[in-house]
């Protein structure tokens, strides 16, 4: 993904923001990127810190100096990086920034900077160890973090870092600019949940990396276990569902990642069942065909949202994710 564009594009205030602190030389030693869910905070977060490093700004990070590319192979030590999206953040993974930025930097420049992403999944204790360290900031250290959800961050964390707001691009244009990168329309469309911007979408099918790779197995099992669902569902009983859920879905959904995008894909869908149900738009237009059917088919749709969301925030946790699907088919499917 190209962020630059991005920003130049999408969040100009965003980009204008940074660009004068650099070159202004003013700088803050903590930045709280806000966007929500799908917005890329994370790959924000990382640009702007190189930015910082790079070794040919334009005013920006370059992205092809030699800084720039250990920074993006994670090949440069004074970076450390924590992703909250990937589990729940311990007061242990903070230690382990300050432990470290206690010593002097491994590279001439001397600038250290920690991110951390989604700072929401972040323990008590994890928050107040961080709180120490957002508090007495050494002059060559900066800090990069990113909420989804700027009322569950606190005060005290806001009032020590400048916040940037991330803002949301219409998901039908997301839809439709991916679709112009050759993404075939239903992947656009169940993408767009997970990814503001059509170039991440294009990511997650071309992957460049075995991280993406991974991601993109991910996603594919938990499509392909989505749409096995709704087929069953409209077709069968309760008891087909259970049963597709034992032997298909869950040799499919087993990984965390995987768990994320089927529970969200369901939440989607369920969404749009609510939205058929009052008239309104849906947004899964390849699927608009069989989510009619369910729309009159299945019972208490709004009340199995609910549960869907229930769920998926517990995916985080050390859950059995066996148990989980089981227990969300059940729940979709009872009387």
């Amino acid at each position: 993904m190209q962020i630059e564009k991005y920003l130049k594009e999408n969040q100009h205030i965003v980009y204008q923001t940074f660009v004068n602190a650099l070159n202004n030389k003013t700088l803050s030693h903590a930045y709280l990127l806000v966007g929500n869910p799908g917005t890329p905070l994370f790959d924000v977060a990382k640009y702007l810190a190189k930015s910082i490093l790079c070794d040919d700004p334009s005013p920006l990070a370059c992205e092809n100096c030699i800084t720039c590319l250990r920074i993006e192979s994670n090949n440069y030590p004074d970076i450390i990086q924590v992703d909250g999206s990937k589990g729940t953040i311990k007061k242990e993974d903070v230690l382990n920034i300050e432990s470290r930025f206690e010593k002097t930097a491994f590279e001439n420049k001397g600038v250290m900077i920690y991110i951390i992403n989604l700072v929401e999944n972040m323990t008590v204790e994890a928050v107040n160890s961080m709180l120490k360290f957002l508090e007495e900031p050494e002059s060559t250290v900066y800090a990069f973090l990113t909420t989804n959800n700027e009322n569950n961050v606190l005060p005290t964390i806001l009032s020590r870092c400048q916040i940037l707001h991330l803002k949301t691009i219409d998901r039908q244009k997301v839809i439709e600019d991916a679709e112009s990168l050759n993404v075939p329309r239903d992947d656009a469309e169940l993408l767009s949940y997970f990814y503001n911007d059509s170039e991440l979408i294009y990511d997650v099918l071309n992957p460049n990396n075995e991280e993406e790779e991974i991601e993109k197995e991910a996603y594919i099992k938990s499509k392909n276990a989505f749409v096995g669902l709704l087929d069953t569902l409209a077709k069968g009983e309760a008891r087909d569902a259970i049963y597709f859920t034992d032997k298909e879905i869950i040799p499919l959904v087993k990984t965390k990642e995987a768990a994320r995008f089927f529970i969200d894909m369901l939440t989607q869908a369920f969404e749009d069942l609510l939205n058929i149900q009052y008239s309104r738009e849906i947004t899964l237009q390849s699927y608009d065909t069989i989510l009619k059917v369910l729309a009159n088919k299945l019972p208490h749709i709004k009340e199995s949202l609910v549960e869907i969301l229930k769920q998926r925030n517990l995916v985080n946790m050390n859950v059995n994710i066996s148990l989980q699907l089981d227990h969300l088919i059940i729940y979709i499917t009872k009387d």
